[in-house]
């Protein structure tokens, strides 16, 4: 049990400000609670209405029936400390403030800011905000959020959460990860975090049953020792924490201040303290969302550190880009042995490159069995850590991809290898993403991905419970 489970799992909802509109701020949240699967009890809080969205219409908060766990403040910044403390004093446990026009917009705002929080504090309620689009989360159905992009992209529970400063980086994340098929356990955008912070929800997402791989964008860290206990804290319960930390320069830190009011996350000291408590930073939203297929794969397993790479292609092009990418990522080829060798020379033709990469050339058209026996047979190979697939051209009835599909990750899985992918088309990414492959767009994409997470499983290796857990995921 933690101190945010009434937030991420309300029994009661109130919505203050609610509108019959469900495209507006204060209509899309209710519309939420209402079609996606909330259990706890909803209401719509609007002084000049007597029904919204077909739930009675409560005058204020007072007049409701309980008070609720949870008060989601659909109202503008002049109203907002009224409510805050109208809250506080009912003993509303947690307010989301979706309301902007505070520290990010100078010192009067930082002012009022520092107002919310002295209410909030002194009355005993967490905040969330301002200038967040709130929390959803789907494991229990409470979507307290304005965000549009939750109804473009149908929910499913999953093992990744994401925690965010940034509302649109955070539900671009979680939609990029559902347009793989990726379910997502929860979104958390904190925004100018007058109270709660990325910390806070590092910390309870941490310890929620079900959450293997936390995502991370920070702006600023205004308590180094509190993050630096939930980052801790995470690792102690086997979830895996991939950050993008921004501002690293003047004109970034200027944008992030504008932004959230925060002064920038990518200093020396917080390089060392995400070294120490073992996560990774990368650079940018793709490579973010890039890195999770691999850390949910049973296949992808410790591997030697740089990892031994077979190039499997379709294309003598591909493989030769391939081999490029691979001496600059210093990734070494793997050296196959001589009963691997015997059977690739049994399976493709003299004219094919050289052993590793391994060039399926344009027998796979001919012979949709090819690909399958030379994935098991370069996978089995000891020598081989991890492999990449290309394939490009693929198109048409002439080629069955998604056997292709199937028979490339079952050969991952019996031999216990990661497997990336990669193609031009999104046809062929997309069968090869429905059966649980990490897919990129083209080789050097795939070859970081699994340096990079190869990189990080050496860093994990010590916390036997991350390796275990990720298995089950």
């Amino acid at each position: 049990m933690t101190a945010l489970d009434t937030l991420l799992a309300p029994a009661s909802v109130a919505v203050v400000g609610a509108s019959d509109n469900p495209h507006k701020v204060g209509g899309r949240p209710l519309r939420y609670l209402l079609d996606q699967g909330n259990a706890g009890r909803v209401y719509a809080v609007n002084p000049r209405q007597s029904a919204v969205q077909g739930l009675k219409a409560h005058a204020s908060l007072e007049a409701l029936p309980e008070v609720p766990d949870v008060a989601v403040l659909c109202v503008a910044a002049e109203q907002a400390e009224e409510q805050l403390a109208l809250a506080a004093r009912l003993g509303v446990h947690h307010a989301l403030l979706f309301a902007s026009g505070y520290a990010e917009i100078g010192a009067e705002g930082l002012a009022r800011q520092q107002r919310l929080r002295a209410v909030a504090r002194d009355g005993g309620v967490r905040l969330l905000g301002p200038n967040t689009i709130g929390i959803a989360s789907f494991d229990s159905g409470a979507v307290l959020s304005f965000a549009s992009i939750y109804a473009d992209h149908a929910p499913a529970d999953g093992a990744v959460a994401i925690v965010s400063q940034s509302g649109a980086f955070g539900v671009s994340a979680y939609a990029l990860l559902r347009e793989r098929g990726l379910g997502v356990r929860c979104v958390a955008a904190t925004g100018n975090e007058a109270d709660l912070s990325c910390a806070d929800f590092v910390d309870a997402l941490a310890r929620r049953p079900g959450v293997r791989l936390l995502l991370l964008y920070l702006e600023g860290v205004p308590d180094g020792a509190r993050l630096q206990r939930a980052l801790h804290a995470a690792r102690a319960h086997g979830v895996v924490v991939v950050a993008v930390r921004a501002a690293h320069s003047a004109a970034g830190r200027r944008s992030a201040h504008w932004h959230t009011g925060s002064g920038g996350a990518a200093d020396a000291r917080l390089d060392a303290m995400f070294a120490a408590a073992g996560c990774r930073t990368v650079s940018h939203l793709d490579e973010l969302v890039a890195s999770v297929p691999l850390y949910l794969d049973p296949a992808a397993r410790a591997q030697a550190m740089p990892p031994r790479v077979a190039i499997v292609s379709n294309s003598g092009a591909s493989c030769v880009l391939a081999a490029d990418a691979a001496e600059r990522l210093r990734l070494p080829l793997a050296e196959l042995d001589a009963d691997t060798r015997g059977m690739l020379d049994a399976l493709l033709p003299a004219f094919s490159l050289n052993r590793n990469p391994i060039d399926l050339t344009a027998m796979l058209l001919a012979d949709p069995a090819l690909l399958g026996r030379v994935m098991a047979a370069v996978l089995a190979d000891p020598g081989v850590d991890a492999a990449v697939l290309g394939l490009l051209a693929i198109g048409g009835p002439s080629y069955d991809v998604p056997r292709f599909a199937r028979e490339a990750r079952a050969a991952a899985l019996a031999h216990g290898r990661p497997l990336a992918v990669h193609s031009p088309h999104a046809q062929v990414r997309a069968a090869f993403a429905r059966e649980g492959c990490a897919v990129y767009g083209h080789e050097v994409e795939a070859l970081q991905a699994l340096a990079g997470h190869a990189a990080h499983r050496q860093v994990l290796l010590p916390t036997a419970a991350w390796n275990e857990d990720l298995q089950d995921a």
